[in-house]
């Protein structure tokens, strides 16, 4: 079984993996491996993001430029039915921001893993970690697993869970996380023919959860429902006639879609719950992105901490591993904290400003 030695190991090549690792070869003279369990060609829900992503990427030394043209899409139009049944401006409810973008998030998440092995890192698609065991000095010994290759073992002195929500590090390890809710999304692409879509955003509520629908690149369109696991389940809405009745019960979002064919055989489901992961007793191990802290979408706050928590955990790690410095882990973990738990009041108030379900069982459950 071959051996690779690396400073740090990231298991997760998504923006927070990736922005961790540029940070530390942009700031440190450490060895770098990510490791990413897809083939690097998954189709990737677009993100709504703001400008601040500009100041981001400088800090990372990325040009927007790197990313090409169609990667940071401006939205014309961000409109939100939510609370009432008229047109209201969505930054209103969202953010104070008034630029936002559609981020191309292949695009980005390839441009971003690119950055890294021109750095120097080492970049291995196609492999997850299958065992993690920490020895006695702190380090790690991991045994990998490739889709086609043989297996192999990775020794790193630090180890860096970046795997999204599953957090499978964190759950390898017994890592405690709490979870608040039981949000997922549900949606399909839509495709249209002879029509030039425009770029916009729409989110509109119903009893049951809320629509989000934005134009991605090459003319389509992601639409998805939001609701809780047992209510989709319950519902059947993952189904496609189901799906297909729910969304021709909406009165903005179905307009938007009209004419749009769907290049999804049946409606895909993707986790978007809250959560937060308690890693403030790990040496030489940090839980950084979704896989530390995940924020339900209406708050658009995915690749914005996803990239600051990689950023936070780069400086952290160089510091004890080139400085020696003590960890400083607990900080991080008490920062973490205190910001979800400003992220619950902010979450408590959007849900809030809708009223006209109160015998609904997913907006009862945010009253």
């Amino acid at each position: 079984m071959s051996i690779i030695k690396t400073d740090v190991l990231i298991a997760g090549g998504g923006p927070a993996g990736a922005a961790a690792a540029i940070s530390l070869l942009n700031n440190g003279s450490v060895d770098v491996t990510i490791i990413e369990q897809s083939a690097l060609d998954n189709n990737r829900v677009g993100e709504h993001v703001s400008a601040a992503i500009f100041d981001l990427l400088k800090y990372l030394k990325i040009e927007t430029d790197a990313f090409g043209e169609d990667c940071f899409l401006p939205n014309y139009g961000n409109t939100s039915y939510w609370g009432i049944d008229q047109p209201m401006l969505r930054d209103s409810i969202l953010t104070t921001e008034r630029s936002s973008h559609q981020l191309d998030r292949e695009n980005f998440d390839l441009t971003l893993l690119k950055r890294v092995s021109d750095l120097g890192g080492r970049v291995i698609p196609r492999t997850k970690c299958v065992a993690c065991n920490q020895l006695d000095d702190g380090s790690w010994e991991i045994n990998a697993r490739h889709l086609t290759n043989d297996d192999f073992t990775i020794h790193a002195r630090y180890l860096v869970d970046a795997t999204g929500r599953q957090a499978s590090i964190c759950r390898q390890l017994a890592i405690p996380s709490t979870k608040q809710d039981q949000l997922v999304a549900v949606g399909t692409y839509l495709h249209f023919n002879g029509q030039t879509m425009p770029q916009e955003v729409t989110i509109e509520t119903t009893e049951l959860g809320w629509w989000y629908c934005a134009r991605l690149k090459d003319n389509r369109i992601s639409t998805m429902f939001f609701s809780d696991a047992d209510i989709v389940s319950k519902h059947e809405i993952n189904k496609s006639e189901k799906w297909a009745q729910l969304l021709a019960s909406t009165r903005h979002i179905k307009e938007k879609i009209r004419g749009g064919q769907s290049v999804d055989t049946s409606p895909w489901v993707r986790n978007a719950y809250s959560q937060i992961t308690d890693n403030s007793k790990s040496k030489n191990f940090i839980a950084i992105g979704d896989a530390a802290a995940a924020f339900d979408p209406v708050s658009s706050m995915g690749i914005g901490f996803a990239i600051t928590s990689a950023c936070t955990g780069a400086a952290i790690i160089l510091a004890e591993l080139t400085q020696h410095e003590p960890s400083r882990i607990a900080t991080y973990q008490s920062d973490l904290e205190r910001n979800f738990g400003n992220y619950l009041v902010m979450r408590k108030n959007i849900y809030q400003q809708e009223k006209r379900w109160p015998q609904s069982e997913f907006w009862a459950r945010r009253q």
